[in-house]
């Protein structure tokens, strides 16, 4: 999910009822955090042997806390594990990759995906306090938004003290307690897979989604799960399709309904400041993996000995040809351009949201209520609903337009903005939105940004093959960096339970270990 500032303002609406080495590897990269992106430096490093050898293929937020799971459970254990990271791109992050205003440091630093997480994501929160990271507070003055739909605004949302009787005139008294105490629900039932001992593992999607109670959210679009939360429906398709459009770029009643709670579970929203991406700097830092970067593997080919598996990587980098006893997938197998050979493993399609994110400059304070056909100011952060479409109208030109921050340059203002949209916004177009002559810098990015979530009682496979892992099964589920590293840890579990007939907290012959702390503050994995 490229969650982004403008659910934040959301928030507002329910505030007012109360979210290491390997056999042959002549190459390694070593990792420190660095507060930017960049290729890293690559050393020589010896070679071990008679050990397991993992392959972690992505270094992104499943690939890097996958590497940092193994860590974790060889320095309980002593397991003998040797954790090689494939990554075709040059930096550390996925989907979490940062850019400057005019290419330049000294203006600060904009997330281009996946943008911000939440207090409910403990996983990231407490990476950031192991690594001494810095977050960012993303609360502003200008919090108001307002919903377009392609013809009106629906509502708008000052930050007043009327924000309250407005919604409630327009929603209902009930509409927002309802929806906070759905989502809150959904929530601390999901809190439950870090307490450690209780659904800390599970060996398919369907399982987990069994045991927090899920099974009934992703098998219907949000808005009917929200109608049978008794939700005002325009809230439901005014509102929370706005969060829906800018996180996941789907409507109301074309997402599943877990894909629109997620979309409304927005409290104490933050980000590293320097880039999210750090976190996964970290992650490898603090995990004895070797790094391979600008490395992309083309085929995994499985080959069997008696009743030993091995897997064989083809790719650019020469530590690809070893053989390899498990191999974790962490991208999209869809997308990432992987062959496998004499495999069994089958891979359901999975649909990615084709997204256009546009990030510019501009000395306009605000976006222009000419583009909108109306007289009067309008906020700084729009977003949008679908219900004019559904109701004969016009299509919103536009997921979302959010306004982030204010930059100097010589002297002057500019005001950045994100735009999220399903096609490219040509110059033109900036100008019709902000003003002719009032655009500084521009930067568009197109990319896969997230799965498709349509309602879904199937996911792919934990384990497609022998020796053979795919953390990408959670993302049908829910699409998040937070998701991705339980995901991560998941498989890490269960591939080191298969192997050593020990875990990340659980020890061979000897059952779950406990580490010291207060028991109502541990995050499985982190602690035991």
């Amino acid at each position: 999910m490229l969650l982004d500032r403008p659910v934040q303002s959301l928030l507002l609406i329910s505030a007012f009822s109360s979210v290491t080495t390997a056999w042959e590897l002549p190459l390694v990269s070593r990792v420190w955090p660095s507060g930017k992106q960049e290729v890293l430096e690559v050393v020589s490093a010896p070679e071990p042997d008679n050990h397991v050898r993992v392959a972690i293929i992505g270094a992104g937020a499943g690939g890097s806390s996958a590497a940092f799971w193994i860590a974790k459970a060889k320095e309980r254990h002593g397991l003998e594990v040797l954790v090689d990271v494939f990554d075709k791109a040059s930096y550390i992050g996925g989907r979490s990759t940062t850019i400057h205003p005019y290419d330049d440091p000294e203006l600060g630093t904009e997330e281009l995906g996946a943008s911000i997480f939440v207090n409910a994501n403990k996983n990231l929160m407490r990476a950031t306090k192991e690594f001494n990271l810095t977050l960012t507070d993303l609360a502003h003055e200008d919090a108001g938004f307002a919903i377009w739909d392609g013809k009106q605004f629906l509502i708008t949302i000052d930050g007043t003290w009327w924000d309250a009787p407005r919604v409630i005139w327009r929603y209902g008294i009930f509409a927002a307690n309802r929806v906070k105490a759905a989502v809150n629900a959904m929530v601390n039932s999901l809190d439950t897979t870090y307490t450690p001992g209780t659904h800390n593992t599970w060996r398919s999607v369907e399982e987990l989604s069994e045991m927090l109670g899920f099974s009934d959210i992703h098998d219907r679009t949000a808005d009917k799960w929200y109608d049978s939360k008794n939700i005002n429906p325009k809230f439901t398709r005014e509102l929370i399709e706005g969060a829906t459009r800018v996180n996941y770029c789907q409507d109301i009643d074309q997402i599943h309904g877990l894909g629109g709670a997620v979309s409304m579970a927005a409290n104490g929203a933050s980000q590293v400041e320097g880039g999210n991406f750090q976190i996964f700097e970290g992650f490898l830092k603090h995990s004895d993996a070797q790094v391979h970067l600008g490395s992309t593997i083309t085929s995994l080919t499985k080959t069997t000995v008696g009743d030993r598996t091995k897997w064989h990587l083809d790719g650019s980098h020469e530590a690809a040809r070893h053989g390899y006893d498990h191999v974790i997938l962490t991208a999209p197998i869809h997308n990432a351009g992987i062959t496998l050979k004499d495999s069994s493993a089958t891979f359901p399609p999975v649909e990615y949201v084709r997204l256009h994110v546009t990030i510019l400059s501009t000395t306009s304070f605000r976006p222009l209520s000419s583009y909108f056909g109306i007289n009067g100011d309008v906020p700084r952060t729009i977003l949008t609903s679908a219900e004019g479409v559904r109701n004969g109208g016009p299509a919103p030109e536009f997921n979302s337009v959010s306004y982030h921050r204010t930059i100097t340059l010589n002297g002057q203002e500019e005001h950045i903005f994100k735009i999220f949209s399903v096609d490219r916004k040509s110059h033109e177009w900036l100008e019709d939105l902000f003003g002719a002559g009032t655009i500084g810098w521009v930067y568009r990015k197109e990319w896969d940004s997230y799965p498709k979530l349509p309602p879904t009682s199937t996911f792919p496979a934990v384990k497609p093959d022998t020796g053979l892992w795919y953390v990408n099964s959670l993302e049908p589920w829910v699409s998040t960096m937070e998701t991705e590293t339980l995901s991560a840890r998941n498989v890490v579990d269960l591939l080191l339970q298969e192997t050593f007939g020990a875990g990340i907290c659980y020890a061979d012959g000897k059952g779950p270990i406990e580490t010291e702390g207060d028991d109502q503050s541990k995050v499985y994995g982190w602690d035991c």
